[in-house]
């Protein structure tokens, strides 16, 4: 079912059989000979000393993701780097072995490894590890089969496990603290891992047949890739009930979003990422304002309905999922703070998330203040967010 829910479709696949070698750019893909399929990378990306960073095939990388090589930066096959993702190795290289996902706005620095070492489930020998939202690994080691979720961070020195994961806003900064601050990883997550895995695997196909066909189908307000199971058809962004299509955008803005501001009035959106390219579509009603590095996305088959006068800080997430019949939602004026992340969840009018906040799975009344650094998941306030 997994495997037949993320398969690419049979003409993306010939395409990407026909594929020639080409040199790693931003906005390409790159198939050395042999190589079983393309990687992707965002025209917005963000490279310093390039040569130093080594991309694995099947990877996706998202929009204004960075990457500053002051030492290598290795990623492995089937990995992917979302948008707003750091990778800084400038005093210690950066490893991230087969299929480890970086999520929206996460981090690795300075010594960082995630999913070069450890063990997987059943003795296989390929399994992802995950970092979540806005979540950290400064010189850390995340395992295989390990996960780090939403606004956690993992100290330098630290090892994370094979088969534990960083509860949500935990800052682990001794090996004797994992013990406190982690919980097992459950057949629920490995299947979540997975999901994410081969959605952006088809991405790497999908992103690079557009830009096969012109470099400026992956540029500013533009197409979403369809031919998938999850999302069959491309689509483009409609703006004031206007169908629009405007590579010279200063944000990225892709596939079924549906969004009340004009295409003037988007303009003003800079370096953000709204990405219906997996759950669509999104309604999106008028932006007051919209800081840089905001992401909002939406796992496969859920959805987004977000509400007028909303205000989104710098690095804000919002993201959809299965909960709450799949529509992550707002009424009128939410403001959503700087780094703070609104995920698979419904709130009323006037609510406040504070900045480098999650609020997970809940409903929230209309008038609800949610304090800086704080961790709400199920409704209930489970802790704070320690760094």
């Amino acid at each position: 079912m997994a495997e037949k829910r993320f398969l690419v479709t049979l003409a993306m696949a010939m395409a990407m059989a026909m594929a020639t070698a080409t040199a790693l750019v931003a906005g390409g893909a790159t198939v050395a000979q042999g190589d079983p399929g393309p990687t992707f990378v965002d025209p917005t990306v963000t490279m310093v000393r390039p040569a130093e960073v080594h991309l694995g095939s099947l990877v996706y990388v998202g929009p204004y993701a960075t990457l500053i090589a002051g030492m290598p930066i290795h990623v492995g096959d089937e990995s992917d780097l979302q948008d707003s993702v750091l990778l800084s190795a400038r005093t210690g290289p950066v490893d991230l072995g087969e299929q480890s996902i970086m999520a929206h706005g996460s981090a690795a620095k300075d010594g960082a490894e995630i999913g070069e070492r450890g063990t997987c489930p059943g003795g296989a020998g390929h399994c992802p590890s995950f970092v979540g939202f806005n979540s950290e690994v400064d010189g850390g080691i995340v395992e295989r089969d390990a996960m780090v979720l939403h606004l956690a961070r993992v100290g330098p020195g630290v090892r994370i496990p094979s088969g534990r994961k960083v509860l949500s806003g935990k800052n682990v900064v001794t090996q004797a603290q994992v013990a406190s601050k982690t919980a097992p990883v459950t057949e629920a997550d490995r299947l979540f891992m997975h999901g994410v895995i081969e959605v952006n695997v088809s991405f790497a196909h999908g992103y690079s047949m557009l830009a096969a066909e012109s470099p400026s189908n992956v540029r500013g307000i533009n197409y979403d890739p369809g031919g998938t199971a999850f999302n069959p058809v491309r689509n483009l962004p409609t703006l004031a009930g206007v169908p629009t299509r405007d590579p010279a955008a200063n944000a990225r803005i892709i596939g079924d979003v549906r969004m009340a501001d004009n295409a003037i009035l988007t303009r003003q959106i800079v370096r953000s990422s709204l990405r219906a390219d997996e759950g669509e579509p999104f309604h999106v009603g008028t932006v007051d304002s919209m800081g840089t590095n905001v992401t909002f996305h939406a796992l496969e088959h859920s959805h987004l309905d977000l509400g007028d006068h909303g205000r989104y800080g710098n690095g804000a997430v919002v993201h959809g999922g299965p909960a709450f019949s799949a529509t992550t939602s707002s009424a009128s004026g939410l403001t959503l703070g700087r780094s703070a992340v609104l995920f698979q969840s419904q709130v009323g009018d006037q609510v406040t998330i504070g900045s480098r906040s999650l609020v997970q799975a809940s409903r929230l009344a209309a008038g609800t203040v949610v304090p800086e650094n704080t961790v709400v998941v199920d409704g209930v306030v489970a802790g704070r967010v320690e760094w």
